[in-house]
């Protein structure tokens, strides 16, 4: 049986138009769902029922390394949103060699990232908050 390989370089994360590049070491990024997709309530006779969330927003993590091209990027989307609150953007995170894909009609800057000086290179962790979320997890071919 042949193994399955996930590689990083077939990882396309689009911000915008932008490619991102120059993720860290180590967890390059992590998604989470906002919410739970159902709710559940018992009533006293030991009936369920279930309520549907409608939050299909998620908190996505980004880390990047110091030298970062998508830094820039990203820090001009913090600039759009403080001066014009216009700084959304489409994202589509997509495991080329792999079925999972993640997409976002509305994303943005939610947290900048701390900002470290030293004598080796240090990282840069956004937040992005992603809006409208369409999120399939698949497996690698």
């Amino acid at each position: 049986m042949a193994k399955k390989t996930f590689d990083p370089n077939q990882l396309t994360v689009s911000i915008g138009s932008h490619t991102a590049t120059g993720f860290a070491e180590g967890t390059m990024l992590s998604i989470d769902m906002d919410d739970q997709r159902y709710n559940t309530e018992v009533d006293a006779n030991g009936n369920s029922i279930r309520y549907k969330i409608n939050n299909n927003n998620a908190t996505i993590t980004l880390t990047m390394n110091q030298g970062s091209p998508t830094n820039d990027v990203l820090s001009t989307f913090v600039n759009l949103d403080r001066q014009t609150d216009t700084g959304v953007f489409p994202m589509t995170i997509k495991d080329n060699r792999g079925s999972t894909l993640i997409t976002s009609i509305g994303a943005y800057v939610e947290k900048t990232p701390t900002v470290d000086f030293g004598t080796t290179g240090n990282n840069r962790e956004w937040v992005l908050k992603a809006t409208e979320v369409g999120f399939f997890v698949g497996g690698l071919n």
